[in-house]
């Protein structure tokens, strides 16, 4: 009879570390899922990244042409010949006494 018992006391000692091998498996499954799916996870972590460096660019990008629109306003404000040249170039002006030709170009036309 000793020895049913102490069989039976084994199986439970085995049933009981089995389940606590278990629900620790279960438990360590589900903090690596949350690590690495969850909201603030890893992969999370990588498309915020590749998100700020396409953010870095894109300011870089805005930057540069902030500073030639800076310096194309400079110019304007202060280069006589800058404001003449935008002048003739979007306008057509001309100086008095010129005379400007114009040619429209029509698809198709053969000499």
């Amino acid at each position: 009879m000793t020895s049913a018992l102490a069989e039976q006391r084994q199986n439970r000692k085995r049933k009981r570390r089995i389940f606590i091998m278990v629900m620790g498996l279960t438990l360590f499954l589900s903090f690596l899922a949350r690590a690495l799916f969850g909201d603030t996870g890893i992969l999370v972590g990588f498309q915020v990244k590749s998100e700020y460096q396409r953010l870095l660019a894109r300011d870089a990008l805005l930057q540069s042409q902030n500073e030639q629109l800076r310096n194309e306003i400079n110019a304007l404000k202060n280069d006589p010949r800058a404001l003449e040249a935008l002048g003739r170039k979007e306008f057509g002006f001309a100086r008095p006494g010129e005379v400007i030709y114009q040619f429209n170009s029509r698809e198709g036309a053969t000499r």
